[in-house]
């Protein structure tokens, strides 16, 4: 059975690591190591020591590039690691594996060495750039590879295989393996990264051993430790700091950190298996009317020729873009289509095609997205300190799974039939961008009508542009990828660095004046919708 897990993870891995996703994740993880560790004058931070700054030992450069990894992989690692499970059941591997011996809990353990090997080459690649930095820039004069590697052992390796585990058991999970399962894992990222600095949260990050070591070497140099804060998140910081030489963790010290690892691990290997449960090895899913079984090693197909496994892709496809249940599609439900379509009338307005684009952002799920949008106007009437943007960025979460389903039409069948009657690819593609800036709007008008009362213009300049920026950029990700992942992984990024005070991130302009021009952001979003725009042309005219 272990050779089998380890064949399984080991060719699971190989497959991934030549997606796009793999890569730029990569790419960023490494970028992420330089930012946290500079080796130039950059003022970004990934851990904070109030108005200090640590010199550049080797468990100094290990801690914080290991600490800025546990936060970006759990988030964007995630995207990368969830959706293997569906990928198998679309591609029809999975009914090769059904075929087999192979039990439900060595395939989920399977995907859960996976995606710890997705997760240990990114850690690799990691730490070797730690180990660059602290060979062309190191303080100390001595390389402790000891002290440089132990913070990537005790504090990134046991939260991302939480994270692995996570990914699988929401990958089992049939609520949970679309945009649901992205906006709920956001969701358990904030509280675990914001309960890891808190001093009564869940210490996965070691930052109370870390922190307590760190007051003890500023003590010994008689340094005040009272008014001291440590805080862990990507911020740029224009003051002149002050350093202290602390060595890092040593073996000696890391009693507590390695029992919250082992603790941890164990948490990711139970999540991992409970997916058990649930999963059926492929061959147990229930069919739909008309509908053939499909059994292991045998075809299931449909009247009109449509396999069973292309309706398992639409189906897969459409609960990854969270829409509900739709009406049933395929070449059998529109035999007949063509007879009764005729070209669109030269007078068809964008106006038409904006409603209908709605009707499709909503569908199925429409008195939730009208309830979620009152709450936001209701919270953003009533927020404290007069004409405040402190409700405005939480608001600006609710559309995320209604914005990651712009630019493509997942699941569709022969939907381009159905778009052959409709306007010119160019009106339809402005009028789905007007369909996702409806909801911004919904959104940032009562805070900009109070903003504009109190005489904050370039405020309320700069809500309005990020509401146009953000459906621009999910209409961009959706038409290069079709799909939502990409959205709904680069959107929380995003958002995360706008409430992290990252000017260059400030879409909604709450920095105030290290936040972009608002005519720069409102320009952003022109070129990001006439990429979008453009593309889908351009894919329409060559098909």
């Amino acid at each position: 059975m272990v050779t089998r897990v380890g064949a399984l993870a080991l060719a699971d891995f190989r497959e991934r690591r030549r997606r796009p996703g793999y890569l730029v994740t990569l790419l960023g993880t490494l970028a992420l190591g330089l930012l946290a560790a500079p080796v130039g004058d950059s003022r970004w931070e990934v851990f904070q020591v109030t108005d200090l700054h640590g010199r550049y030992t080797s468990g100094y450069v290990g801690t914080v590039t290991a600490l800025g990894g546990a936060v970006w992989l759990s988030l964007a690692g995630f995207g990368v690691a969830r959706g293997a499970i569906p990928r198998d059941e679309r591609s029809g591997v999975g009914r090769v594996l059904a075929a087999t011996p192979m039990s439900r809990i060595a395939y989920l353990a399977g995907k859960f060495g996976s995606n710890l090997l997705l997760f240990g080459s990114m850690l690799l690649a990691l730490a070797g750039t730690a180990l660059a930095v602290q060979l062309v820039k190191g303080d100390s004069g001595r390389l402790d590879v000891v002290r440089l590697l132990l913070p990537y052992v005790l504090i990134t390796v046991p939260l991302l295989a939480v994270v692995a585990g996570c990914a699988v058991l929401f990958d089992t999970l049939p609520g949970l393996r679309g945009g649901l399962g992205a906006t709920v894992w956001f969701a358990v990222w904030l509280v675990l990264v914001l309960g890891a600095q808190a001093s009564d949260g869940l210490d996965v990050l070691g930052m109370r051993r870390i922190t307590a070591s760190i007051r003890e070497v500023l003590a010994a140099a008689g340094r005040p430790t009272d008014g001291v804060e440590f805080a862990v998140g990507l911020t740029a910081d224009d003051r002149v700091l002050g350093t202290f030489d602390w060595p890092g963790l040593g073996p000696g010290e890391a009693g507590g950190p390695a029992a919250t690892g082992a603790l941890l691990t164990a948490v990711a290997v139970g999540l991992a298996l409970l997916g058990a449960l649930w999963f059926r090895r492929f061959d147990g899913a229930s069919t739909r009317p008309g509908t053939t079984r499909l059994r292991p090693g045998g075809t299931g197909v449909r009247p009109g020729g449509r396999s069973e496994g292309a309706d398992r892709s639409d189906a897969a496809d459409r609960e990854e873009a969270g829409a509900g249940t739709a009406p049933e599609s395929g070449p059998a439900a529109f035999t007949a289509a063509p007879a009764r379509l005729t070209p669109a009338h030269r007078g068809a307005t964008v106006l038409a095609a904006l409603a209908g684009e709605l009707r499709i952002l909503v569908q199925g799920r429409w008195l939730w997205w009208a309830g979620a949008a009152a709450i936001s106007a209701v919270a953003l009437s009533v927020a404290p300190d007069g004409p405040s943007h402190a409700v405005l960025p939480f608001a600006m979460l609710w559309p995320m799974l209604l914005w990651s389903r712009m630019g493509h039409r997942a699941g569709g069948g022969s939907i381009e039939e159905l778009l052959g009657a409709c306007p010119s690819p160019l009106r339809r593609g402005l009028a789905a961008l007007l369909a996702g800036i409806v909801p911004a709007l919904a959104v940032v008008a009562g805070s900009v009508v109070r903003l504009l009362g109190a005489g904050e213009h370039r405020a309320a300049a700069g809500a309005l542009a990020g509401a146009l920026l953000i459906p621009a950029l999910a209409l961009l990700c959706g038409t290069v990828t079709l799909g939502p992942r990409l959205f709904q992984t680069l959107y929380p990024l995003l958002w995360y660095g706008m409430i992290n005070h990252v000017g260059g991130l400030d879409f909604l302009g709450v920095t105030g004046p290290r936040a972009p021009a608002p005519a720069a952001v409102a320009g952003l979003a022109a070129g990001l919708a006439l990429a979008s725009l453009a593309l889908g042309a351009i894919r329409h005219a060559t098909r």
